[in-house]
Protein backbone atom coordinates (compact mmCIF):
# COMPACT_ATOMS: atom_id res chain seq x y z
CA UNK A 1 0.00 0.00 0.00
CA UNK A 2 1.32 3.42 -0.86
CA UNK A 3 0.60 6.88 0.57
CA UNK A 4 -1.83 7.75 -2.25
CA UNK A 5 -3.87 4.66 -1.42
CA UNK A 6 -3.87 5.64 2.25
CA UNK A 7 -5.02 9.13 1.26
CA UNK A 8 -7.88 7.61 -0.79
CA UNK A 9 -8.87 5.35 2.09
CA UNK A 10 -8.89 8.24 4.56
CA UNK A 11 -10.95 10.35 2.15
CA UNK A 12 -13.52 7.57 1.80
CA UNK A 13 -13.60 7.22 5.59
CA UNK A 14 -14.80 10.82 5.84
CA UNK A 15 -18.16 9.70 4.48
CA UNK A 16 -18.37 6.74 6.82
CA UNK A 17 -21.30 7.37 9.04
CA UNK A 18 -23.80 5.63 11.14
CA UNK A 19 -26.11 3.40 9.13
CA UNK A 20 -29.83 3.93 8.76
CA UNK A 21 -30.29 0.52 10.36
CA UNK A 22 -28.31 1.58 13.43
CA UNK A 23 -30.23 4.85 13.75
CA UNK A 24 -33.52 2.99 13.46
CA UNK A 25 -32.78 -0.12 15.52
CA UNK A 26 -30.16 0.90 18.07
CA UNK A 27 -30.02 4.65 18.74
CA UNK A 28 -33.66 5.65 18.27
CA UNK A 29 -35.14 2.15 18.51
CA UNK A 30 -37.84 3.06 21.02
CA UNK A 31 -38.82 6.44 19.59
CA UNK A 32 -42.38 5.19 19.04
CA UNK A 33 -42.80 4.32 22.73
CA UNK A 34 -40.37 6.49 24.70
CA UNK A 35 -40.93 10.26 24.77
CA UNK A 36 -37.30 10.97 25.74
CA UNK A 37 -35.99 9.06 22.73
CA UNK A 38 -38.52 10.70 20.43
CA UNK A 39 -37.48 14.14 21.66
CA UNK A 40 -33.78 13.27 21.17
CA UNK A 41 -34.61 12.07 17.65
CA UNK A 42 -36.47 15.30 16.82
CA UNK A 43 -33.70 17.43 18.33
CA UNK A 44 -31.04 15.68 16.23
CA UNK A 45 -33.11 16.17 13.07
CA UNK A 46 -33.59 19.85 13.93
CA UNK A 47 -29.91 20.36 14.75
CA UNK A 48 -28.71 18.89 11.47
CA UNK A 49 -31.51 20.49 9.45
CA UNK A 50 -30.85 23.89 10.99
CA UNK A 51 -27.16 23.84 10.13
CA UNK A 52 -26.10 25.25 6.78
CA UNK A 53 -25.34 22.41 4.42
CA UNK A 54 -21.81 23.63 3.70
CA UNK A 55 -21.01 23.45 7.43
CA UNK A 56 -22.09 19.83 7.74
CA UNK A 57 -19.56 17.05 7.25
CA UNK A 58 -20.18 14.36 4.67
CA UNK A 59 -21.12 12.01 7.51
CA UNK A 60 -23.61 14.52 8.91
CA UNK A 61 -25.25 14.89 5.49
CA UNK A 62 -25.66 11.14 5.18
CA UNK A 63 -27.01 10.92 8.73
CA UNK A 64 -29.47 13.73 7.99
CA UNK A 65 -30.67 11.91 4.88
CA UNK A 66 -31.32 8.75 6.93
CA UNK A 67 -32.97 10.71 9.75
CA UNK A 68 -35.31 12.40 7.28
CA UNK A 69 -36.26 9.00 5.88
CA UNK A 70 -37.06 7.80 9.40
CA UNK A 71 -38.93 11.04 10.06
CA UNK A 72 -41.11 10.38 6.98
CA UNK A 73 -42.08 7.06 8.58
CA UNK A 74 -43.09 8.79 11.84
CA UNK A 75 -46.80 9.37 12.28
CA UNK A 76 -47.57 12.90 13.53
CA UNK A 77 -50.63 11.89 15.57
CA UNK A 78 -48.79 8.99 17.23
CA UNK A 79 -45.87 11.29 18.09
CA UNK A 80 -48.19 13.95 19.48
CA UNK A 81 -50.00 11.36 21.57
CA UNK A 82 -46.72 10.02 22.94
CA UNK A 83 -45.54 13.50 23.86
CA UNK A 84 -48.83 14.37 25.58
CA UNK A 85 -48.42 13.45 29.23
CA UNK A 86 -50.66 10.67 30.48
CA UNK A 87 -50.22 9.35 34.02
CA UNK A 88 -51.11 5.73 33.21
CA UNK A 89 -48.84 5.59 30.16
CA UNK A 90 -46.00 7.20 32.11
CA UNK A 91 -46.40 4.56 34.82
CA UNK A 92 -46.46 1.73 32.26
CA UNK A 93 -43.32 3.08 30.56
CA UNK A 94 -41.56 3.40 33.91
CA UNK A 95 -42.43 -0.18 34.90
CA UNK A 96 -41.34 -1.48 31.48
CA UNK A 97 -38.02 0.37 31.69
CA UNK A 98 -37.42 -0.88 35.22
CA UNK A 99 -38.29 -4.45 34.20
CA UNK A 100 -35.86 -4.20 31.28
CA UNK A 101 -33.13 -2.94 33.62
CA UNK A 102 -33.89 -5.75 36.09
CA UNK A 103 -33.74 -8.37 33.34
CA UNK A 104 -30.45 -7.07 31.94
CA UNK A 105 -28.84 -6.89 35.38
CA UNK A 106 -30.09 -10.35 36.29
CA UNK A 107 -28.74 -11.84 33.07
CA UNK A 108 -25.42 -10.00 33.11
CA UNK A 109 -24.65 -9.71 36.81
CA UNK A 110 -26.74 -12.50 38.28
CA UNK A 111 -28.42 -10.00 40.61
CA UNK A 112 -29.89 -6.52 40.75
CA UNK A 113 -27.69 -3.67 41.81
CA UNK A 114 -28.61 -1.73 44.94
CA UNK A 115 -29.97 1.28 43.03
CA UNK A 116 -32.31 -0.84 40.90
CA UNK A 117 -33.52 -2.84 43.90
CA UNK A 118 -34.04 0.36 45.87
CA UNK A 119 -36.21 1.73 43.05
CA UNK A 120 -38.20 -1.51 42.78
CA UNK A 121 -38.81 -1.57 46.53
CA UNK A 122 -40.43 1.88 46.36
CA UNK A 123 -43.20 0.47 44.16
CA UNK A 124 -46.57 -0.50 45.56
CA UNK A 125 -46.93 -4.26 46.09
CA UNK A 126 -49.12 -4.52 42.98
CA UNK A 127 -46.67 -2.58 40.78
CA UNK A 128 -43.77 -4.59 42.20
CA UNK A 129 -45.52 -7.81 41.15
CA UNK A 130 -46.20 -6.40 37.66
CA UNK A 131 -42.55 -5.36 37.32
CA UNK A 132 -41.28 -8.74 38.58
CA UNK A 133 -43.56 -10.62 36.18
CA UNK A 134 -42.47 -8.48 33.23
CA UNK A 135 -38.82 -8.95 34.26
CA UNK A 136 -39.30 -12.73 34.23
CA UNK A 137 -41.08 -12.54 30.85
CA UNK A 138 -38.11 -10.63 29.39
CA UNK A 139 -35.59 -13.08 30.88
CA UNK A 140 -37.55 -16.02 29.46
CA UNK A 141 -37.77 -14.35 26.04
CA UNK A 142 -34.03 -13.66 26.00
CA UNK A 143 -33.22 -17.22 27.06
CA UNK A 144 -35.52 -18.49 24.29
CA UNK A 145 -33.75 -16.35 21.70
CA UNK A 146 -30.35 -17.55 22.87
CA UNK A 147 -31.43 -21.19 22.68
CA UNK A 148 -32.96 -20.62 19.23
CA UNK A 149 -29.78 -18.86 18.07
CA UNK A 150 -27.65 -21.71 19.33
CA UNK A 151 -29.73 -24.30 17.51
CA UNK A 152 -29.74 -22.26 14.28
CA UNK A 153 -25.98 -21.75 14.38
CA UNK A 154 -24.98 -25.32 15.22
CA UNK A 155 -24.12 -26.05 11.58
CA UNK A 156 -22.28 -22.76 11.04
CA UNK A 157 -18.50 -23.06 11.03
CA UNK A 158 -16.90 -21.31 14.00
CA UNK A 159 -20.19 -20.87 15.87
Amino acid sequence: MNTDQIKDLLKSAETTTISKWELDNIIYWDRATNPKTLIAFFERVQLLSGTKEEKLSASDLIELKFLKELLDETDFDDAKSLLTYNEDEAKSRFLEDLARTCAIETLTLGKLNVETMNTACKLSPNDFIICAKRTQDLINAIHGLVIKGESLSKDVAGA
